[in-house]
């Protein structure tokens, strides 16, 4: 009698617990050894000698070349890291040193008195910002000590026995002509085709939306449902939607999950295309080891968001997810701690049902699906390896809203799941996922730190008790061992102060959002990101109004520093370092300043450069050999001899484009059509979009395009140029910022006038 699907699945699960269970134990047994309570012990030993040395209380010329000596002799060991992990580890162990020194200094020679409330109130605030902060420092430290280099896994064995995987794509408004490229793309991935099956999972054509009250809204999910189900139809995908639209993109997904039977789920975000080798470069890391549940990969993404379009660093430096894609969840996997982004991941069906699927409690299921399954004892994998291509938010208001709900949603786990008290986890674990928590509290230091220095600049505030030859002994030593340790840990990864402007463009407006979740964690719901948006002009965002208001107050704070300065002689030692303090925030809002207001961007389809040989074939049977010179979604720029520029020019030609084969990919053929020629360098550009005459073309372009990540990787390497160590921040505030100031202070009287009228923009 051959066995049901239920009960195959549940026979499945319960050995692959049993497996479990036997690892587990035998990993139980090796954790509480006495090895490694000696080892936890001499742990705890050394830390505690640490920071006895970094609290011995010296004179401040003494602690002054300490630090001097321990960031020079770090600066030495830091050339040996490459070839020695242990001199990786000494070396930021050395750097954390002089951080450990200077707060030490901070809480005991640096807090106004108790009795004094006016001064006290606001500088233990600007402390507990600093504290705070400093943990986050802390944890991140041991995340990325010693982070995992991962090469792809084929799977092995007969392909008939590899294990069969469901592609998800979830959708809710996204428009029809980005899913079919989504789609085409996931049709092509290269796995046993009666292996793989794949999903577009519509929330925009419910049941629910279809008998919406309003007639106009129902005839477009109706609409919606009927064009994507032919567009499905016509790609060879399965078209799939639900009753009701319960439980945002988790009771999506998870509707699915209870229809679909593949071993493994391969999540798609809708505009995230991947390539075709995604499921052959991930899945043979789940047949090595049956406790995995995740093997996650990078969010590469083909358009600059809004910070990268205003100040123009999309192709000259490194974006700001690749500290986190290439720094820090690597850092997360040596600690099993590498958790699910919400898309170009692999999940274990037999882990997710042990779970109930795709957990909804918060607005990110993705993380909170990991924490779930890391404590029941499920591992993970993060491969360092670009195998989808992504959209970013395109205008300021949209990249809010995104980043809102990521920060809504981690409070919402750090306060209903919290991971320093999850049963399960082990100390890594707990700290792995800490320290993302923590991360997402920006909101409340970034702007204290920011405006600290006007209280005493416009209000005359003690909040931070200093003078001229503490700065130069205890501030300046961590500043550089820091912007050091920095450079150190992320190398070509981050440029200075691109962090600090990421998080102070999103304080104001996430700090809403934020603070309501703190009151009400439960009460978030999920909102679906914007893409596709455009900004029509040059001008302000509507949501400029505290960036600019941030900046008058730090240039009037500088300003009335020049003034205490003069009139007050005898007060110069602690004006300086206020006036050094407030010059750094000043710079740092003229470059919130510069983003916000936005570059005019009309909706297009970003290009890469190639270099592929070609054949044009025109209506009247002509061939035309040509050099395929970039590609983009929509279309191809190619290169052609002058002398076929009348040939070429003629009007109403739909000509076919063959694109030669090398020896790593394949020939390549579709219809285009001929929007744009003109001379270039000597050379004829052809611009040309994809008209593609069948199915069979919509494949092979989206194979063409986004089949192979080479190109991303290079394009990557590109990017990655670092930055001067201690010097970086000033670089990149004169070369992105400087230039785009002259347009803002143009347009900032207008913006005034709207702020003090009250009119919206």
């Amino acid at each position: 009698m051959t066995p049901s699907p239920g009960a195959k699945t549940i026979v499945r699960t319960m050995n692959n617990k049993a497996q479990r269970i036997k690892s587990q134990s035998s990993q139980n047994s090796r954790r509480f050894s006495l090895r490694s309570v000696l080892l936890w012990i001499l742990l705890l030993l050394s830390a505690g000698l640490f920071l006895a040395l970094a609290a011995l209380p010296v004179g401040r010329f003494a602690s002054a070349a300490i630090s001097v000596g321990v960031v020079a002799a770090a600066f030495v060991l830091g050339r040996f890291a490459r070839r020695f992990w242990h001199a990786r580890t000494l070396t930021v162990l050395l750097l954390a040193f002089v951080t450990f020194r200077y707060f030490f200094w901070r809480l005991t020679g640096t807090l106004p008195p108790v009795d004094d409330l006016v001064n006290f109130i606001p500088g233990v605030t600007l402390f507990a910002a600093e504290a705070l902060s400093f943990v986050l420092f802390l944890t991140s430290l041991f995340v990325i000590i010693d982070p995992i280099a991962r090469e792809p896994s084929e799977p092995t064995g007969d392909p008939a026995l590899w294990p069969s995987v469901d592609v998800y794509i979830p959708s809710y408004n996204e428009e029809p002509e980005l899913l079919e490229t989504t789609l085409a793309a996931a049709v092509c991935i290269d796995y046993p085709r009666d292996k793989l099956r794949v999903y577009l999972l519509d929330d925009g054509g419910t049941d629910q939306k279809l008998a919406h009250s309003d007639p106009e809204l129902a005839a477009a999910a109706k609409e919606r449902r009927e064009t994507l189900t032919a567009l499905c139809e016509r790609l060879h995908v399965t078209y799939m939607t639900r009753p009701r639209n319960e439980h945002a993109k988790a009771g999506n997904i998870n509707h699915a999950f209870k229809k679909t039977s593949g071993d493994l789920v391969l999540i798609l975000d809708a505009d995230h295309v991947p390539t075709v080798g995604i499921l052959k470069a991930t899945v043979g890391f789940f047949q090595k080891d049956s406790g995995l549940f995740l093997v996650q990969t990078p969010h590469f993404f083909v358009n600059p968001d809004p910070v990268e379009y205003n100040l123009g660093t999309f192709e000259r430096m490194p974006s700001e997810n690749e500290m986190f894609y290439y720094s820090i969840q690597p850092g997360l996997d040596r600690w099993n701690g590498s958790f699910f982004c919400g898309s170009a991941a692999i999940l274990r069906r037999a882990a997710l049902e042990e779970v109930g699927g795709f957990s909804g409690d918060t607005v990110t299921e993705d993380c909170e699906t990991a924490l779930e399954l890391h404590s029941r004892g499920w591992r993970s994998v993060y491969l360092p390896r670009p195998l989808i291509a992504g959209l970013q938010p395109e205008t300021f208001d949209s990249f809010i809203a995104q980043r809102s709900r990521w920060t809504q949603g981690m409070i919402q786990l750090f306060l209903l799941k919290n991971p320093l008290f999850k049963r399960g986890l082990t100390v890594a674990q707990r700290l792995c996922y800490t320290s993302t928590m923590l991360y997402w509290f920006f909101w409340f230091w970034r702007p204290i730190f920011l405006l600290s220095p006007l209280c005493y600049a416009l209000f005359g505030l003690e909040i931070y008790r200093i003078n001229l030859p503490d700065f130069a002994c205890f501030v300046i030593p961590h500043v550089f061992a820091a912007a050091f340790l920095s450079q150190f840990l992320h190398g070509r990864m981050r440029w200075p102060l691109f962090s600090e402007l990421y998080e102070y463009l999103q304080s104001f407006h996430v700090s809403r959002a934020a603070i309501a979740t703190l009151i009400r964690p439960r009460d978030p719901v999920f909102k679906v990101t914007a893409k596709g948006q455009s900004v029509e002009e040059d001008g302000f965002s509507p949501l400029a109004t505290p960036f600019i208001v941030t900046t008058l107050l730090l240039g009037a704070g500088l300003a009335a520093c020049a003034w205490r300065y003069y009139v007050f002689p005898e007060h110069r030692a602690a004006i300086v370092p206020v006036a050094v303090w407030c010059s750094l925030s000043f710079m740092l809002a003229l470059g919130g300043l510069a983003v916000v207001f936005e570059r005019r961007r009309v909706r297009r389809q970003e290009r890469f450069t190639v270099d592929r040989a070609a054949v044009l074939t025109l209506d009247d049977g002509t061939s035309i050999d040509l050099t395929v010179a970039d590609v983009s979604a929509g279309g191809v720029g190619l290169l052609v001899d002058p002398k076929w520029r009348e040939a070429i020019s003629r009007p109403d030609q739909t000509p076919i484009l063959t694109i030669t084969a090398t020896e790593t990919e394949a020939a390549t053929t579709t219809g285009v059509r001929i929007y744009r020629v003109e001379m270039r360098n000597g050379e004829l550009a052809v611009g040309t979009g994809f008209a593609p005459r069948d199915r069979q073309d919509i494949v092979e372009m989206a194979r063409f395009v986004f089949g192979n990540s080479v190109g991303w990787d290079a394009f990557l390497d590109r990017k990655r140029v670092a930055a001067p160590t201690f010097f970086g921040g000033l670089l990149f505030f004169a070369t992105r910022v400087v230039p785009r100031l002259g347009h803002v202070l143009l347009a900032l009287p207008r913006a005034m006038r709207r702020i003090l009228s009250f009119q919206a923009p």
